[in-house]
């Protein structure tokens, strides 16, 4: 009978045991159910995230492609020229050299002392054709009537001085001529003062350049003139001239003459 019992009392052991077995098996199995649930909302919620922000951005990227020059094209297009510019190596523009100033020489070119010496016996003596000669562009030189109105009553040309600094281009000077002139009955003389723009051609002859000056030789020639011995020599000059004509009458009323006709 007691083993009967016992028989019992162990099968009720093992039936409770699988009982609570069972029972805590179904509990593990719906806890995950449950998380796999809040699992499942939470990757929802973010796939609708996600889907939205992928909407929406088809959405910017079908009006980025029919408006041209909109925001996100702008943007885009300012990011990449900025990573563009900070990659690239950018040369500066060099900064233009000046054009060489030389210094104002008296006396020191024999060969262009010389050269107007018979350039100003050409023009004493109206020798047209040798003065065409002595110029780059024979066309441009001063007409002859012209000419010989000037020196109708020239007896001489004196005192010569040539003031000469180099140009930028090679072999090439502008020249200062300073003379005096002595015209038939009057005793004092006129000072002047004339401007050239000496070259050598491809001889190596000395012409006098009276063709079209570019805008930088033109510039640069003109300039000279600023210079600060060339300008002493200007002001000199202009004294003199004007001292010799309040000075002798007769000198002053032939000139006015001279010029106004």
């Amino acid at each position: 009978m007691k083993l009967n019992n016992m028989k019992k009392s162990i099968l009720m052991t093992i039936i409770y045991c699988m009982g609570l077995g069972g029972i805590t098996l179904t509990i593990g199995g719906l806890y995950p159910a449950n998380h796999k649930d809040d699992v499942a909302e939470t990757l929802n919620r973010d796939n609708e995230l996600v889907a939205s922000s992928y909407e929406g951005s088809e959405d910017n990227l079908d009006k980025s492609e029919d408006i041209s020059g909109s925001d996100l094209a702008n943007a885009y297009t300012t990011t990449n020229a900025g990573l563009a510019l900070a990659n690239e190596t950018i040369t500066p523009e060099p900064t233009p050299t000046p054009l060489p100033v030389y210094d104002i020489i008296v006396g020191g070119h024999q060969e262009i002392d010389k050269f107007f010496q018979d350039y100003y016996v050409a023009w004493n003596s109206c020798d047209y054709d040798l003065l065409k000669n002595l110029t780059t562009n024979p066309e441009n030189t001063i007409p002859l009537l012209d000419l010989k109105k000037e020196t109708r009553f020239l007896d001489d040309i004196r005192d010569t001085t040539c003031y000469v600094t180099k140009s930028y281009e090679d072999n090439s000077y502008i020249v200062y001529v300073y003379y005096e002139i002595k015209y038939v009955n009057i005793k004092t003389t006129l000072p002047r003062l004339d401007k050239f723009y000496l070259i050598t051609d491809s001889d190596g002859n000395l012409q006098i350049f009276n063709s079209e000056m570019d805008e930088t030789l033109k510039a640069y020639f003109d300039e000279r003139d600023q210079d600060s011995v060339v300008s002493g020599i200007i002001e000199s000059t202009n004294d003199k001239a004007k001292a010799a004509l309040e000075k002798d009458e007769s000198l002053r009323v032939y000139v006015e003459a001279l010029y106004r006709n």
